[in-house]
């Protein structure tokens, strides 16, 4: 599967890691791998939010991806009491990062939720997509990108 549109374009490639605390109990939801139509989306799930780190944000979007979209918990609903809010700081971190050397904040952002579907969360990815579209291909990964979906978001 080439992931390409018309015109030889590419579908973005967004990673969502997601609190497992900020899904519905009834939510079963292994890290996996999806191509929607014009999109390829890998859900990664997380035992709290703040457990990502910058690096690995950044990591993530050198091996290739076009945006990340963490969801977090809402702080009341934070087991770990500040993990929403460590995971926030970060986000905005790189937001920050990215602008300085104007490659898009829209790249990264952060949802805070509860109760969320998968279909939620894939939802999520579709307007990370969506405001990422235009800025085109990420190009911190432009170099040794694949369509290998067994990639993993999370080396660092």
């Amino acid at each position: 599967m080439s992931g390409n549109t018309e015109a030889g374009r590419r579908d973005p490639e967004i990673v969502v890691l997601f609190c497992r605390q900020s899904v519905a109990r009834t939510v079963e939801l292994a890290d996996s791998y999806r191509h929607l139509p014009g999109l390829r989306v890998r859900l990664v799930a997380l035992p709290c939010s703040s457990n990502v780190e910058v690096r690995q944000i950044v990591k993530i979007l050198e091996s290739g991806a076009d945006a990340v979209q963490i969801v977090a918990c809402p702080e009341s609903a934070c087991r770990f009491l500040v993990g929403s809010n460590k995971a926030e700081r970060r986000v905005e971190y790189v937001r920050r990062l990215l602008e300085e050397i104007d490659f898009g904040p829209e790249r990264v952002g952060i949802l805070r939720g509860t109760n969320l579907s998968a279909e939620q969360l894939l939802e999520e990815a579709r307007d990370r997509a969506a405001l990422i579209r235009d800025l085109g291909p990420n190009p911190m990964g432009e170099q040794g990108r694949g369509d290998n979906p067994e990639r993993s978001p999370q080396a660092a």
